[in-house]
C-alpha cells in the first residue's frame, strides 16, 4: 500500500515539473496587430460615351405616292373660249404659269411633260365657244397609278387664257404663278403660289409652301399649314367681303388692306398689319406662340381688346384705358386709341407681346 502511494506521489511531481519547465521556455509574444478594414478604392478613369443617337427613319411615301413619270413630249394646243370661261384642271408635277390675255382663247403649252386634251363641257349657244374648259392627260397613255395619275405634268407648263374668265385649279406637288385672271381657287399639296390682279376673288390653300397675293379684290382666303403669307394691296369688292388668312407654322405679313372684316391667325409665327381701321370694321388678329405689331396711321380711331400672356403689351399711342383685367396665365385690357368711335379691333396672343406703332416713325421687325 505503502509503495503504490508512493508511485502516485512521484507521477504528480513529474506532471508538475515538465509542466512549469513548459511556462518557463514560453515566451511572451503580444498580440497579433489586427488588420486594417479594407478601403474603397475607385477603379481608374472609365471613359464616357454619348449614347448613339436614334436612327432617323427614312420617308416612306404614302402609298397613293407615285414618282412623277411624264410621256416626255412637248404639246401646244389651242381652243376657243367664251370671254368669261371656266378653265378647270389639276397638275401632278410642274412649275406652272397662268396669264390673262384679250384674246378668246385658251392657249396651253405643256414642255417635256405628258400629253394632254380638251374636254369643252360646255358652250356658249351663240357663238359656239366653250365656256367651260377642263384639262386632263390624253387617253390612251401609258397608264401611271396615283390620285393624279390623269393630272398634267411637265417641265414647265404655260397656260393663256381670257382675262374674265375664273380659273379652279388643284395639284400635288408645283409651283404656281396666276397673273390677272377675274377669279381664282387654287390648291395644293405642296408648292409655292403667287396670285397678282385677281378682281373678282380669290381663294389660295398649300400644306407646304409660301403665298404671295397682291392686288386682289373681292372675298379673299389664304391658308397654309407650314409658310410664310404676305398680302399687299388687297380690297373688298362688296361691302363685307372678309378676309381670312391662316398659317400654322409660318408669319403672316398684310400691308394696304382695303378689307373692313379681316381674320388674321398665326399658330406659331408673327402677325404684322400696316394700314387703317375703318369704321363699322371686325378686326381679328391672333398668334398662340408669336408677336402681333400693328403699324397705324396718327389718326386712327378705334376701340382695342388686347390679351396677351407671357410677352408685353406696348402702344405708341396714348391709351384710354377702359378695363384691366387679370386672368389666369395673362392679362385683358381694353383701350380706345384716338375718340374710341372705331371699330372693335380684337388682339390676341399666349406667348408672345403686342405692339402698335404709329406709322413713319418706327418700323417693325
Amino acid at each position: 500500500m505503502l509503495k503504490r502511494l508512493s508511485q502516485f506521489w512521484l507521477v504528480l511531481c513529474l506532471a508538475a515539473g515538465v509542466a512549469a519547465a513548459q511556462d518557463k521556455d514560453k515566451k511572451d509574444y503580444p498580440p497579433p496587430t489586427p488588420k486594417p478594414a479594407p478601403v474603397y478604392k475607385p477603379d481608374a478613369k472609365v471613359k464616357v460615351y454619348p449614347p448613339t443617337p436614334p436612327k432617323t427613319p427614312r420617308y416612306s411615301p404614302p402609298p397613293s405616292y407615285r414618282e412623277p413619270i411624264y410621256d416626255g413630249v412637248t404639246t401646244e394646243k389651242v381652243i376657243p373660249a367664251d370671254p368669261g370661261v371656266k378653265v378647270q384642271l389639276c397638275v401632278s408635277d410642274g412649275d406652272i404659269k397662268i396669264n390673262g390675255t384679250e384674246k378668246n382663247e385658251v392657249r396651253v403649252f405643256v414642255r417635256n411633260g405628258r400629253k394632254f386634251e380638251f374636254s369643252a363641257y360646255d358652250k356658249n349657244p351663240e357663238t359656239g365657244k366653250a365656256v367651260w374648259v377642263q384639262l386632263a392627260r390624253a387617253a390612251g397613255e401609258r397608264p401611271v397609278a396615283g390620285q393624279f395619275a390623269n393630272c398634267l405634268a411637265g417641265a414647265s407648263i404655260e397656260i393663256d387664257m381670257p382675262t374674265r374668265g375664273e380659273l379652279v385649279l388643284s395639284g400635288r406637288s408645283a409651283t404656281v404663278t396666276v397673273d390677272t385672271v377675274t377669279k381664282a381657287t387654287i390648291k395644293l399639296l405642296e408648292g409655292d403660289i403667287n396670285v397678282r390682279s385677281i378682281p373678282g376673288g380669290l381663294f389660295a390653300r398649300t400644306e407646304q409652301g409660301d403665298l404671295n397675293a397682291e392686288s386682289i379684290a373681292g372675298e379673299v382666303g389664304l391658308e397654309t399649314t407650314t409658310g410664310n403669307i404676305i398680302a399687299f394691296d388687297v380690297k373688298s369688292a362688296r361691302p363685307g367681303d372678309p378676309l381670312r388668312v391662316t398659317t400654322i407654322r409660318g408669319t403672316i405679313s398684310l400691308q394696304k388692306i382695303g378689307h373692313r372684316q379681316i381674320d388674321a391667325n398665326a399658330t406659331s409665327g408673327s402677325v404684322k398689319y400696316v394700314g387703317t381701321f375703318e369704321g363699322g370694321g371686325n378686326y381679328r388678329f391672333r398668334s398662340a406662340t408669336g408677336r402681333i405689331g400693328l403699324m397705324l396711321p396718327a389718326d386712327v380711331n378705334c376701340r382695342i381688346s388686347a390679351t396677351y400672356g407671357y410677352g408685353n403689351f406696348d402702344s405708341a399711342f396714348p391709351l384710354k384705358i377702359i378695363t384691366e383685367n387679370v386672368i389666369p396665365g395673362g392679362k385683358v385690357i381694353v383701350a380706345d386709341l384716338g375718340n374710341g368711335k372705331g371699330p372693335l379691333v380684337n388682339l390676341s396672343t399666349t406667348g408672345g407681346s403686342i405692339r402698335i406703332v404709329k406709322q413713319g416713325e418706327i418700323d417693325l421687325p
